[in-house]
């Protein structure tokens, strides 16, 4: 390997063996800050130094995270989603087991739009999963619209699904030989409103994502662009409060993508929905409100 290329373990097993100038290990008093400790990896490695200064940044986000917690600071009563100490691991037979998500603590407002990006198996759609109630922690609390879901039954929790929160996917998932009326309807079928009712809102629905002149028409007769506004519509049906969007542009060509964001813009504008949108794309990130980013199933 070229000597001016070092990877991460050799920086780490060349720190070890150098140790830092003026640090006694055996002394908690000369214990460098997080500061200082970047700035002498920094100054011995230069460029070569950025694995280690990430790593660096991580643990440091995990501490301040924990003290955080424990003195109570995440206890945001205003956050209509609220995330403390969350942690999956999946453990299937024969296999080691894998951290999804670890100790993820995040407080998102109502009415706010955040985007998540992070490599592929990173532990974003498992995010959205807990978050959504599709799926159960292996540790720490989740606090969706004031309502704490590990206090819920599974009847509650689907309660829960259709009336608070609303999906959109990457792949639209609408019946094929249903209308764009009927698709958007159909998802209002478990409420007390009768077909009159469920197709008078699926049209307005419909209007407001820019279809009036579609909703006859079948998904094989819409474009994906179209497609996705349909899946948007419905997933506003039951007037939720959050809306939970994976990838929801990721089939989508740039221009439509622009259109998707902003009409999701609109849409928390119009009903102070919050929306969490999953995503790879850099220029649909900077049009939200924030972004979260997310690394090993930990949010950085």
């Amino acid at each position: 390997m070229n000597e001016g290329k070092k990877s991460k373990k050799q920086i780490e097993s060349t720190l070890e063996e150098r140790g830092s100038p003026g640090y006694d290990t055996d002394s908690l008093e000369n214990i460098p800050s997080i500061e200082q400790l970047k700035k002498r990896v920094s100054d011995q490695f230069g460029e070569e130094a950025r694995l280690i200064l990430d790593s660096i940044d991580e643990v440091e986000g995990i501490i301040l995270r924990r003290e955080a917690r424990e003195k109570g600071e995440f206890d945001d009563s205003k956050a209509i989603i609220h995330l403390s100490g969350l942690s999956k691991k999946y453990q299937s037979t024969g296999m080691s087991p894998v951290d999804a998500l670890k100790e993820v603590d995040l407080s998102i407002v109502e009415g706010e739009m955040v985007a998540v990006i992070g490599p592929s198996g990173s532990g974003k759609s498992t995010l959205l999963q807990m978050m959504g109630a599709l799926d159960i922690p292996t540790s720490g609390a989740v606090r969706i619209n004031f309502q704490e879901l590990s206090e819920m039954n599974s009847k509650q929790l689907t309660e829960f699904r259709s009336q608070t929160v609303g999906f959109v996917f990457q792949k639209f998932n609408l019946i094929p030989n249903l209308t764009a009326l009927e698709n958007v309807s159909i998802a209002m079928e478990s409420t007390k409103m009768n077909r009159q009712e469920r197709r008078s809102r699926a049209a307005e629905l419909l209007k407001q994502v820019g279809l009036n002149e579609r909703m006859s028409h079948l998904p094989g007769q819409l474009s994906g662009g179209e497609q996705q506004r349909v899946s948007i519509a419905r997933a506003l049906a039951n007037h939720p409060k959050i809306i939970y969007a994976d990838e929801p542009t990721g089939s989508l060509d740039s221009r439509t993508s622009k259109r998707i964001i902003s009409l999701f813009d609109k849409i928390r504008r119009d009903f102070g929905t919050t929306i969490i949108v999953v995503t790879h794309n850099n220029l649909i990130a900077k049009k939200c409100d924030r972004t979260l980013k997310i690394k090993d199933g930990r949010i950085i």
